[in-house]
């Protein structure tokens, strides 16, 4: 099963109220009349950016989409599915968002495409931020554990096995749903592409964006290789 058909049915139960993120986001969109975040999921980014004027989100996935539609409705923002890859909505931004991991899924190929893409989107003085983790280290084969909640006597779990392939991750996702004695349980697969900041930035000067800012975490600490949880870069249009 497409992966997002099912975490569609779980993400809100276990990350909308995520909001670590949301401060770099309104640093850099304070004073944004138009801002856009490929790969938007359900909205939960959007959804907080109270402080821009207009929140565009574009996603492959119509059952994403649709729970960000519920999300959003009531505030000035327009959901569009389409392809990150290629998309042209006629339109400039002074801001961009590729958050929480979402450029991992993909192939460098693949990522270059989507940078391009963004870099044709953006106004001249506009950033562009790309979030993901640091470092990328798995075991293959061990479980790990995700979220669990407790919801009207039901029991929500989330947790997934990795399985390396070559030059990417294909993750084994388990969503179980405990209610008394019974178990409901579904399965998805998603794959994730090992990413480090060399790699972002020649990804970047690619697609003909430069760098000015990397973060090693949203409290905009200095980034460190060895030890920082995230590289979170901030760039612009190269020229």
């Amino acid at each position: 099963m497409e992966f997002y058909d099912v975490e569609a049915e779980f993400y809100d139960l276990f990350y909308f109220d995520f909001q670590d993120d949301i401060l770099l986001y309104k640093k850099y969109s304070k004073n944004c009349k138009r801002v856009l975040e490929l790969m938007c999921g359900t909205g939960r980014i959007l959804y907080y950016l109270d402080n821009a004027k207009e929140l565009w989100g574009i996603d492959s996935n119509e059952k994403m989409l649709q729970k960000a539609r519920e999300n959003l409705k009531g505030k000035k923002a327009k959901l569009i599915k389409g392809d990150v890859h290629d998309f042209n909505l006629n339109t400039h931004f002074c801001l961009i968002i590729i958050g929480l991991n979402s450029l991992t899924m993909f192939p460098k190929e693949d990522r270059i495409k989507i940078l391009k893409n963004a870099r044709d989107h953006l106004l001249p003085q506009g950033k562009i931020i790309v979030d993901v983790f640091n470092p990328f280290e798995m075991v293959e084969g061990i479980v790990h554990h995700g979220d669990t909640k407790f919801i009207d006597g039901k029991v929500y779990s989330r947790f997934f096995v990795p399985i390396r392939e070559r030059e990417r991750w294909k993750l084994l996702y388990f969503y179980d749903i405990v209610e008394g004695e019974n178990l409901r349980r579904k399965v998805a697969t998603l794959y994730l592409y090992p990413l480090g900041l060399e790699d972002i930035k020649e990804e970047f000067s690619q697609a003909g964006l430069k760098i000015m800012e990397v973060y090693g975490d949203y409290d905009f600490s200095e980034f460190d290789d060895d030890r920082s949880e995230r590289i979170i870069v901030v760039g612009g249009r190269d020229a």
